[in-house]
Parts: structure tokens; sequence; C-alpha cells
């Protein structure tokens, strides 16, 4: 790649807009503008904290994408939240979309799974291989990460280069020997970069991340004292240490059986990518699991979320079909807790050990480690790439701040740090950086069937939370007398039949409520509105907590 920046320096602007991955962990969604055209760097989606209502996936809003022409979709690696809105987003704007081959394999399930029936328009790219994309200059460089062939993108435009990290850490040991192209980095910088924007996910740990590499040997001695079956419970995306417990498995003389279907999907993908090669025979089909003896086996499951129907759940529930567990097996739950998991996760790791099972989990033992750059190597990204302005993404709120900081510390002029959030747009150009009026964004919800907006999910909140509670009035359409009402039913709220003490008072309360307003027509709206906040000012006063209101009014 030419020096990007100096053949490009100030010939125009170009502007950057986040609808996902800023004040948030997941959603990722870039939109870079320039010339017209927009292309979108990664299509990520968030799994809810609370699964049991009914939501499967949060998705960013994508609306403001409606008025741009869409070169394409570049993908920097093949986690769902940088992949896992690819289906949606397709559907709306069938662009072509660029990645590496298994990033690109792995994106292709997501769209046979939730996009069947369409041909889609995948384009292979490799590192250091640069191509043209609408009036950007995009040069794939090599990151280490949790997955393989994970990229950073250095891209050239109008207004300079541009650097987007991608999730990343610099691992001096990786898995596959790939390390980070940090010297074709270098290589960049030395004719300026305009903007650098970091991944921000680990910023809070000092020091650096450790090597993937450095689970191998935990693995090992683990294995070396299991009598039993071996079972490793991780992220279905994680090829590296799949193949990291493949490898001690096969050391020690035991068959590999992969349980689940996404984590199956993904094994299939890193054989075929060669990713994963092992002699045959290596892995065996669960239905052969009894054909061997538990100290020949080891289990690959996902499920270490302990999502509802995974292999693991019904694994440490005592109800798959195929594996039991009892004493002498171990299980290694090699993922960190996503906040929100782990009352979940420990009732899982409960069962496991009722069952007579040993746990190895983070916490208790050295059995996962992040794939996202801590303090010192984030610092030393920003001190490879000299940005002229700085932009943290991939985290919340207070990671943002402290990477704002790393770069300040680095060198960054304090007043070319830009702090943004979703919807927050920073164009730069000739004269330097500022930010633009705030663009439509936010998230939308997929329950499995349709998408529906975010306030779906605060009304779900609210009815678990408080219960709802049903009024049902009939009023005479000339006068707005009431002639029968109002009737009030409850749901999760308090006794649902009306009869309970606070029902009746909250009836009697509405009805002083309404008497002085009904003695003319007034608009059902108006109406409305005054039964809701006359029965939530009582409830809260009465009560302590406003259950959803749901007005009913019928005229005569």
């Amino acid at each position: 790649m030419e020096s990007a920046a100096g053949r490009n320096r100030a010939r125009g602007s170009v502007k950057l807009v986040a609808l996902g991955g800023l004040g948030e962990i997941g959603l990722n969604l870039m939109v870079l503008e320039a010339g017209g055209e927009a292309i979108v760097i990664d299509a990520g989606v968030m799994f809810p904290e609370q699964r049991s209502l009914g939501v499967d996936l949060l998705i960013p809003d994508m609306t403001y994408l409606d008025r741009r022409p869409i070169a394409g979709v570049v993908l920097t690696h093949a986690h769902d939240d940088h992949i896992g809105a690819l289906p949606f987003l397709l559907q709306r704007y069938p662009v072509p979309v660029y990645g590496t081959e298994l990033t690109l394999a792995m994106a292709r399930q997501r769209l046979l799974e939730r996009a069947p029936g369409r041909e889609w328009e995948l384009r292979t790219i490799r590192p250091r291989e640069a191509f043209d994309l609408g009036p950007f200059h995009i040069e794939p460089l090599r990151v280490t990460h949790s997955t393989p062939d994970s990229l950073m993108l250095a891209i050239d435009t109008p207004a300079g280069l541009i650097v987007h990290t991608g999730d990343f850490k610099i691992d001096d040991a990786p898995v596959d020997g790939e390390r980070c192209d940090l010297a074709r980095l270098g290589d960049l910088a030395e004719n300026g970069v305009r903007l650098l924007l970091s991944d921000s996910t680990n910023v809070e740990r000092g020091g650096r991340t450790e090597s993937e590499s450095s689970l191998k040997p935990v693995l090992r001695e683990l294995l070396r004292k299991t009598s039993g079956k071996f079972l490793l419970s991780g992220f279905s995306s994680h090829l590296h240490r799949f193949r990291q417990f493949t490898e001690v498995c096969h050391e020690q003389g035991r068959r590999v059986a992969v349980l689940g279907r996404r984590i199956s999907e993904t094994t299939r993908l890193g054989i075929a990518t060669g990713h994963l090669q092992f002699p045959a025979g290596t892995f065996i089909d669960d239905r052969e699991l009894a054909d061997y003896p538990d100290h020949r086996l080891g289990l690959l499951t996902g499920g270490s979320q302990a999502e509802p129907l995974s292999a693991m759940v019904r694994i440490a529930a005592g109800v798959h079909p195929r594996v039991r567990l009892g004493k002498g097996d171990v299980v290694v739950l090699s993922s960190r807790f996503i906040p929100g998991n782990e009352r979940l996760i420990h009732r899982l790791i409960n069962n496991l050990y009722r069952l007579g099972a040993e746990v190895y989990y983070e916490g208790v033992a050295p059995v996962h480690v992040s794939g996202h750059a801590s303090r010192e190597e984030l610092a030393e990204m920003i001190r490879i790439v000299r940005p002229e302005f700085f932009v943290p993404i991939h985290g919340e709120y207070r990671h943002l701040k402290r990477h704002i900081d790393v770069a300040v510390e680095c060198g960054v002029r304090s007043n070319n740090c830009f702090l943004l959030q979703d919807g927050e747009p920073l164009t730069i150009d000739g004269n330097g950086a500022f930010r633009d009026a705030r663009v439509e964004s936010g998230r939308t919800l997929w329950d499995g069937q349709a998408l529906e907006p975010e306030e779906l999910l605060y009304e779900r909140q609210a009815l678990a939370r408080s219960g709802a509670v049903a009024v049902m009035l009939v009023v005479d359409h000339r006068s707005g007398e009431v002639l029968a009402g109002p009737d009030l039913i409850s749901r999760g709220f308090v006794t649902g039949d009306g009869s309970s003490t606070h029902m009746v008072r909250a009836r009697d309360e509405l009805r002083r409520s309404l008497a002085g307003g009904l003695a003319y027509r007034r608009p059902e709206r108006e109406l409305k509105e005054e039964v809701v906040r006359a029965l939530r000012a009582y409830f809260a006063e009465e009560v302590g907590r406003t259950p959803v209101i749901l007005p009913w009014v019928a005229e005569l």
C-alpha cells in the first residue's frame, strides 16, 4: 500500500458514525462515509442479559443507512458481536461482504440460519493484499485474537489514513504462529495516521494479556490427573482453544467428540479451512461414545454461559441422551462469565458437582485467557501508530474514558481524543476533526420470528418487574359520564380478581380522580392519560411499585 496518508491527506473529508459498539460490549457496527458513499465495518449482535424475556438477540438500528449508498461491508473477524447482524443488514442492503476465508465461512453459516434461500456476494480478502471499496483503499493486516484470521484495517480515505484495530491483543506466542503485523503497521505510520480506532475492552486490566498458547500446559496437566471423561466447554468460535484441547487429548490417546450444533459447525469449518488439522480418527461421532472407555474420551461442548437447551446444560441436568457425568470426570469451563449470566452459570457448576464431576473455571484455575489487549498492549498500539486523532471503540463508557487516558499518556493531545457514543458522528478533514449532530441509532430486538423496537424490551422488563393492571371503563359518548366501571384486573401485581384491598382502594381513588372532569366530553386519549396518571400515583404511594397500566375505554 503506497503511503496512503501522504497520498490523500487533506484532499477531502471523511465521516464516521458508530451504530453500535460504543458504550457497550457487542453490537459492533461502524459506518465510514466519503464522496457520497459509505462502507460498513462489522455488523454484530448482543445477547440480552435477561434471556427469559423472550428476546434472542439485540441488533443495531440500521435506519441511518437507508439513505446512503453502501459500497460494501468489511468484517474484521468471526465473532457474533461482529458478524451476527449480517443477515439482517444484507436483507435490507444486499451489498458485497469482504472478509478472510474463515470469517466468511462463519458468516455464511449465519446467513444460512437466518436468511436462507438467497445468494450473497462474499469476497475473500487476505492480509497485506489491499483492495478498493468505494472511495476507500483498504489494506487488511493480521492481528492476534481468540479466533483465527482476525484483521485490523488500514483505510486510506480522502482525509488521510485511518487505522481500525478490530478486536486484538499482541500475542507473542500465537497458537498458529501468525503474529500481529506490527511491522507493516509501523511502516504505514511513518507517513502519518490521521485517526486510530482502537479496541477498549480490556483497558481496565494492567500489564499484558496472556498468550492463548499458555492454556495448553494447563489443559495438559488437568488431563493427566483425569481418570474419567475430560470435557471442555467454551465459546463456539474459539478454534485456537479447540485446537489445543484436541492436541492434548490426541497426545494422551483420547478421541474427541463434539457436542452441540453451533460448536459442531465451527469445528467442521475449522477442519475445512485447515485451522484444525489432525489425523483421521481423532474426532468421533457422538454415537460412538459408548464404544470407548471414559479414560479414552475428550468432549467439546458449547453452553459455557449456561445457555438454555445447550449440550452443557443438558449434561449438567443429567438429561443428555449420550453423556452421563460422574466421579472421575473433569469439566473445564474455558470462558469468562459474561455479566448477567453469573447466576445461571453458578447453577450449572453446582449441578455438575452434584453429578460427581470436578469443575475448573476462571477464578479457581487459569483455564481462560482473554482475546483482548490489556493496558500495556493498548499503549504499545498507540505508540506504534502515533495518530493525530484518537477514538476508543468496542467498550462501555468507562472503558472508552480510560482508553482516552491511555492515549493522552502516550502523547496524543487531549483535545484530539473523542469519546463518542452510538449515533455521535465525527468528521475529519484537512482542518481537523469535529463532532456532528447526533443521528438516529439504537437497538432492535429479534425474538426468533420478527424484529421489534427496543421499547418492547422495556415493556417486558416492566411487566416482569411490576406486573400489569388492566382498567375498563364505559362512558357516555355525549356527556362523558361513566356508565360502567372502572373495573381493575391485575396480573403479576396483586391478587388478580380485583377484590384485594389495594385494588378496591385504587378503584375508589380513580373514581374520585375522574369525577371532577366527567361533566363534559373529553377526548379518549386524555381520559386514558388521566387513568394511567391516577393509578400510577396511587400504586407508587401505597404499594411502592408502579405496574404497567393498560386502560380500555368503550363509548356508548
